[in-house]
Order: structure tokens, then sequence, then C-alpha cells
């Protein structure tokens, strides 16, 4: 004698593992996002060396030759923001008492982002950079940048960097705001407490 509950839980697993199956087929049928290969890769990448060593050597002409009218520079120091012409101020302030160094080792990462808030073509790139000092003192720090092209131009350049470690190593402390035995209206902010 055949028993009707195992017979449907049997159906119901097969409809179930059959509705998986379509459903695994379709996404894999959803087209990437982002690509690493596009056309203008190898261009973009160039560009963006170039810029990269306008920094270095302080060329500004081969600088503003490889950017946007409208590019704006983001995170340099304690700025949001920066126009072309501020950053190259910025950049000669520098140079007054330091010296930039690239690392040899360089990734470059070029990836074309098709949707979203950050469709376009980008460059990514992770390096090293060392200011020398006259002292012979120096500072070495990983950084990270991510520009975006428009056309075969950089339109925006994000840097990523830790400032902190350039300030400890020039010598200054940084002290946090608050102690931590200082919690005065801090009440909302403690993780263990159960709020209302």
């Amino acid at each position: 004698m055949k028993n009707p509950i195992s017979h449907k839980v049997m159906i119901t697993l097969f409809t179930a593992l059959l509705f998986l199956a379509v459903q695994t087929n379709i996404y894999a049928q959803v087209p990437e996002k982002a690509m690493l290969e596009y056309p203008e890769a190898d261009k973009n990448m160039n560009t963006v060396k170039k810029a990269m060593e306008a920094y270095e050597t302080g060329n500004w002409e081969l600088l503003r030759n490889s950017v946007t009218e409208d590019v704006r520079f983001y995170n340099l120091g304690s700025f949001d923001s920066l126009n072309l012409d501020q950053t190259i101020e910025y950049w000669k302030k520098g140079r007054e008492t330091a010296t930039p160094t690239l690392a040899e080792n360089q990734i470059w990462l070029p990836v074309s982002v098709k949707e979203g808030p950050r469709q376009g073509q980008w460059v990514l790139h992770w390096g090293s950079n060392t200011l020398s000092y006259p002292n012979g003192e120096s500072i070495s720090f990983p950084y990270h940048i991510a520009t975006r092209m428009e056309g075969d131009k950089i339109s925006r350049i994000y840097f990523y960097y830790d400032n902190n470690r350039i300030i400890r190593a020039m010598g200054y402390a940084i002290d946090p705001p608050l102690k931590e035995e200082d919690d005065e209206g801090l009440e909302d902010f403690k993780p263990n407490e159960k709020r209302n």
C-alpha cells in the first residue's frame, strides 16, 4: 500500500529542486557589471601612469595634459577635494620640504563598470610613496588611488593613504579627543548596554 503523504512530500521536493535549478540558470545569465578587459584599458592605464609620473617629477604640464579641465582630486592631505591648480600648488608646496619617489613594484588594474553609481572606466592603482627630506630622513607609506576616466583623460582621482602615519613619522603626537574613562554624554554609544 502506498503512503500518500510521502508521495506529496516527494512531489514537493522535486518541484522545489526544479525551481532552484531554473533560478540558478537564470542568475547565471546575468551579464557582468564590471569588466577587467575593455578596448581602452591600456590607453587609460598609460594616462594614469603619466599622471603619477608627473606627480613624482613635478612635470605639471604632463599632469595638465593627463586630466580634464574640471578634474577633481579627492583626499589629499586634509582637503576634501581640490581642482587642478590647487593640487599643483599643494604638491609644489610639499616639494619645498620633501621629494617624492614612487616604488617600482606598482599594481595597476583597469576596470569598466557598466551600470550603477560608479559607471564608467576606472584605473585602480596600488603603490608605495617615499618622501625624502633634506636632512636625510624619509617617510614611506602605501597608497591606493582610484581614477575615473572621461574619454582619454582623468576626470576624478581619489587618493587613499594613512595620513596619520606621515604625521607621526614627522614627530607629531595625535591625542584622542576623549579619554576612554571620560564617557560622559556617550550613553547612547555603549555597545554592551540595552537601549529602551
